[in-house]
């Protein structure tokens, strides 16, 4: 059964616990009511506190009926309701309106999260989502952390994000809200082949299932083996990291002649630590970057000094120096 598979997903990642106050991010779509109708399902038996929150992207006709719609069904269950309007196209910049509406939503939740002091909110990615967002990660490109897809729990900015229907296949969804007869709404842009993850939706795991009728299996097992491999790469690099830094305003530095003798994939990994502690994030790095890193690292060449867009980093006797642009360091 599918609550049976939710309440495994939940146990299995520690997604909650008893009395836990959580913030539902619901849409309106499939995905999100099912979540809403499962959370009912364990709110008094975990005694749980449940918001409700609806992010207006106003990307569509239909925006303000979706809002409604979800404002209505929240009426009926007595749950609190919280929604905010936000027309994304005029934040939008020329990067990429998902990812606009996607930070915004992000935004929204956080602010509801320290509002209302809550800890954790609650997505509705499902287990397609999941093999979608691995195939958009390695067309545009991307490493072993790219891999895991949509993790089922994740942090940012002192927020827990879960995902509790990320082993809900989209199939299951639908079937199990027509057997209860739960009304949603549908996003017509969706099937709309405008935004890459339609494409790849409609179009490209369509034609991949000519060669490997399974492919959509395999893509999931590829992210959950991606995510174990990752988390021990990570957690040993991090280590690592620690015990070879020394840190100021803008800077780090790393010992080279121990860092060097660690294998490759946690050479490369201590340099990602590096930068998104210097950043607070790797916005901006690519693959190449680190690349150029290291092949300034490996090189007996007597340039020590590399400029990448956002970094400055030098060779200086046993030690790396990634520094910051602007900054400068003693």
């Amino acid at each position: 059964m599918l609550e049976e598979k939710f309440r495994r997903t939940i146990g299995r990642y520690e997604l909650l616990k008893k009395k836990d106050r959580i913030i539902l991010g619901v849409s309106g779509g499939p995905d999100s009511i099912c979540m809403l109708h499962l959370f009912m399902g364990i709110k008094e038996e975990l005694k749980l506190e449940l918001i409700c929150a609806h992010f207006n992207h106003c990307l569509r006709e239909e925006a303000n009926n979706d809002e409604e719609f979800v404002k209505r069904v929240c009426r009926e269950l007595n749950i609190q309701f919280i929604s905010e309007k936000r027309e994304v196209k005029k934040f939008y910049k020329g990067d990429s309106l998902e990812q606009t509406a996607r930070q915004l939503r992000f935004d929204f939740f956080l602010a509801l999260a320290r509002q209302f002091k809550i800890k954790k909110v609650a997505l509705a990615h499902n287990y397609d989502d999941v093999v979608e967002t691995v195939l958009m990660r390695i067309i545009r490109g991307t490493a072993l952390r790219g891999l895991r897809g949509i993790l089922p729990k994740s942090k940012y900015k002192g927020v827990l994000f879960i995902r509790p229907m990320i082993e809900l296949d989209k199939k299951s969804i639908l079937r199990w809200l027509k057997e209860h007869n739960f009304n949603y709404t549908i996003d017509k842009t969706n099937f709309e082949e405008v935004f890459l993850r339609n494409k790849i939706r409609n179009k490209l795991i369509p034609f991949l299932k000519e060669f490997n009728p399974n492919i959509v299996e395999a893509l999931y097992n590829l992210s959950k083996v991606s995510a174990v491999d990752y988390e021990f790469i990570y957690n040993f690099s991090f280590q690592q990291f620690n015990s070879l830094k020394k840190t100021g305003l803008g800077f780090v530095k790393l010992d080279l002649t121990r860092l060097t003798q660690f294998p490759l994939a946690v050479v490369r990994e201590v340099l990602r630590i590096a930068i998104e502690e210097l950043k607070g994030n790797t916005r901006r790095l690519e693959f190449k970057h680190i690349d150029a890193i290291l092949e300034l690292i490996y090189s007996s060449k007597e340039e020590n000094a590399l400029y990448l867009p956002f970094l400055e980093v030098k060779k200086e006797g046993k030690f790396l120096i990634i520094k910051i642009k602007n900054f400068s360091y003693s």
